[in-house]
């Protein structure tokens, strides 16, 4: 049985659950191929389908206990991205794979580190998460330094493949706290990983350029 998601309010920014009304924001902002080609299981082009489709994964997710992913939203703009963690692992010993993506408009905000910080405060006090891990592509460095300002550390590299590249590309690891060691993950995953790779699911473990601050 999982955990109940409740809603994060930061500084300015309110993360929710997703809500069937939410499907034809996140289509059109993570259908954006400079958004999708810089997450590893954003496919494009994304369709209102397909988001319907992540709305009920992140439900089975939610109920399994080994996901869990917060629609990211602002006064008046409303949805602008997501942000969630991933179960690996006994959840005794498990590592929360942490994961976001965000419009391009609003990148270079500070909204991923702000977002980011909700979540895994959220983790460590609701799912008792210990270790986080996280991601980005090489050619991402924008999200190394969204990590490093939470207090992430390089780990070493790892080659993903990306659904909107549809080729796999050398990707950067990271772990917190420093020291941490996180339990091994698939090549092919993402925040909210089902085990295997799913070609519907918008919340990415290689996280989204450019969403620094």
């Amino acid at each position: 049985m999982g955990t109940k998601m409740h809603t994060i309010t930061t500084r300015r920014l309110t993360l929710r659950t997703y809500e069937p009304t939410d499907a034809a924001r996140v289509a059109y902002l993570a259908g954006d191929y400079a958004v999708a080609k810089m997450c590893g299981r954003v496919p494009h082009p994304y369709t209102i389908a397909a988001a319907y489709s992540f709305f009920d994964i992140l439900e089975k997710g939610r109920e399994s206990g080994d996901e869990y992913a917060f629609a990211v939203t602002v006064p008046i703009d409303g949805v602008i991205g997501a942000c969630g963690v991933s179960r690996a692992g006994k959840p005794e010993e498990a590592t929360w794979e942490l994961g976001y993506w965000y419009g391009m408009p609003y990148w270079g905000l500070g909204y991923a580190s702000e977002a980011a910080r909700g979540v895994m405060d959220w983790a460590r006090e609701e799912l008792g998460a210990k270790v986080f891990a996280a991601g980005h592509f090489a050619d991402n460095p924008a999200s190394g330094n969204v990590l490093r300002k939470l207090g992430f550390v390089r780990t070493g590299a790892q080659n993903l493949f990306g659904l909107a590249r549809q080729r796999t590309s050398p990707a950067e690891r990271y772990v917190w706290p420093e020291g941490a060691t996180p339990v091994s993950l698939a090549d092919h995953h993402g925040a909210h990983v089902h085990r295997r790779p799913r070609n519907d699911c918008p919340v990415c473990a290689v996280t989204t350029r450019r969403a620094q601050q």
